[in-house]
């Protein structure tokens, strides 16, 4: 036999070499190919489950979405009352509006159904003291199709029967009120229970009640029809003491564009009022809102006055000026205010 020369053992081992190498390389490929596969098919899956848990989790917050709102009014005014200096004045009846802050919110419970809170307190702006506690509003709602029902510490039916007509909304040194009080109560109840119908035609109705167990022994009876329809409004407010006879008032209010005129008469002696009426009209000269309002007691020969002006600055900024006489008759002699003030809403 023929010897075999030594470069074709040399080339045998050579291919040997690379057959087992290409094996190694083709060995790693399929391992490598099989990981990839595997991790991509996991990290898919994963996906799929991130999506899907996103897509529910989106879904709840578009049906139950929420809102919290801090809010607030500060209002300081330069007065000058009968008997006293010039001093500056950061409540009521020398401002406005009474400077506070509060928080506000809602939540979407679906279906037409909204779950409402509201908490408000008492600020002096003129020092920076405040209330302790949220004493101007506590409560606590539920609202949809049906209307609404409200728990807790919040302004009266009697009030928000009194705005409806009222022409300076509730202005702390409004004449209705530094005559009449608001149907010859405060205008804030504790404790109340309240149920606010649907609008109906430009009608509304609320009825409050407070039970006897929280209010020392005496429970209230508070209501109001409100009416609101184009340029006419108007309100009837009524409450009952328990242990007293009933106090009620009716008013309305005519807009015949940028004037309006308005009248009520009260019937508030079972609160120590008196009984009589109120007559003022407003008039919008450019920019500038005029208010004029008599409020006349009847019984106790008791007349209110008040002239206004304001000058908006912004949609939340005002100037105002104004000045009251509280007659005598309920007191021994007339005292006169007057003030110019500045009033901010945020």
């Amino acid at each position: 036999m023929d010897s075999v020369p030594n470069d074709c053992f040399s080339s045998a081992h050579h291919l040997n070499r690379i057959g087992t190498h290409r094996a190694g390389q083709l060995s790693a490929i399929r391992c490598f190919s099989a990981h990839y596969f595997l991790e991509t098919f996991c990290m898919k899956k994963t996906s799929v489950v991130l999506a899907a848990f996103a897509s529910l989790g989106a879904s709840g917050v578009a049906q139950a979405q929420s809102s919290v709102a801090l809010y607030g009014v500060v209002d300081i005014s330069l007065a000058k009352v009968t008997g006293k200096s010039v001093e500056l004045a950061g409540g009521s009846p020398l401002t406005n509006g009474s400077s506070r802050w509060g928080v506000r919110g809602s939540e979407d419970l679906g279906g037409g159904l909204k779950a409402s809170f509201n908490l408000e307190a008492q600020l002096d702006a003129t020092d920076g003291t405040g209330s302790a506690g949220f004493v101007r509003a506590s409560n606590i709602s539920l609202s949809g199709g049906f209307g609404a029902v409200k728990l807790g510490r919040t302004l009266t039916p009697s009030y928000w029967g009194v705005r409806a007509w009222e022409l300076t909304s509730a202005a702390n040194y409004n004449v209705v009120s530094s005559q009449f009080q608001y149907a010859g109560l405060n205008a804030r109840n504790s404790n109340e229970i309240s149920y606010t119908s649907p609008n109906l035609g430009g009608f509304t109705v609320t009825i409050g009640h407070i039970l006897k167990a929280d209010n020392a022994g005496v429970s209230k009876m508070d209501l109001n029809v409100v009416y609101k329809n184009g340029p006419l409004s108007g309100g009837l407010s009524y409450n009952k003491l328990s242990n007293k006879g009933s106090n009620q008032v009716i008013g309305v209010a005519y807009s015949f564009g940028t004037a309006k005129l308005a009248a009520s008469y009260h019937d508030v002696t079972e609160a120590g009022r008196g009984k009589g009426f109120t007559l003022g009209g407003s008039m919008n000269a450019g920019p500038v809102l005029l208010i004029a309002d008599v409020a006349r007691d009847t019984d106790n020969k008791d007349t209110n006055l008040l002239l206004e002006g304001r000058y908006p600055l912004s949609k939340r900024t005002m100037i105002y000026a104004a000045h009251t006489r509280n007659g005598k008759g309920k007191t021994a002699t007339d005292v006169n205010a007057s003030m110019v003030g500045l009033r901010h809403n945020f």
